[in-house]
Order: C-alpha cells, then structure tokens, then sequence
C-alpha cells in the first residue's frame, strides 16, 4: 500500500488531496500514470513530464527522468510544476 498527497491541481482532478494505491509497490512513473488515469479525464494537466515526486525521505524527482521504484509501506506526493507558491 502507497500513500499519496496530491497536491495543486492533481488533487483537484483527482478529486482527493490522499488516496492510497493498493500495490506493494510502482515504478514512480507507474505510480502518476495510475493516479492520471483515476481521474477519468482524457488530458487531466499532469503527467509524468511534469510532475514532481517527492518520497518520505526526502528525495525528490520527475519520474519521466529517473526510474525509481516506490515500495509497501511509501508516503509519496505529487506536485505539478504549475503548484505555485
């Protein structure tokens, strides 16, 4: 189980500023992938160019950059480059 704070925009779309991804773990862009595609809409504003993930211990990455694997047990969030201040 991942935890995820969508933050922005991405909460908006989503509908949720939490959700949880049942899988014991996603590679990061996976991970963005699945929330896009919780949020029904064909073009939602975000993706895994444009999206800032940050994990628990305070790394920080696009994912469309880096392969990083979250695992079981990860808080995550997820902050679009348009967040803003």
């Amino acid at each position: 189980m991942i935890q995820v704070r969508c933050l922005g925009h991405i909460g908006t779309a989503v509908g949720a500023t939490e959700i949880t991804i049942q899988d014991a773990w996603l590679e990061a862009s996976e991970l963005v992938d699945r929330v896009r595609a919780m949020t029904g809409l064909p073009d939602p504003g975000f993706s895994k160019y444009n999206t800032l993930v940050m994990v628990e211990d305070g790394e920080a990455f696009v994912p469309a950059g880096r392969s990083v694997r979250i695992s079981d047990g990860a808080r995550v969030a997820l902050l679009p480059f348009s967040h803003g201040g």
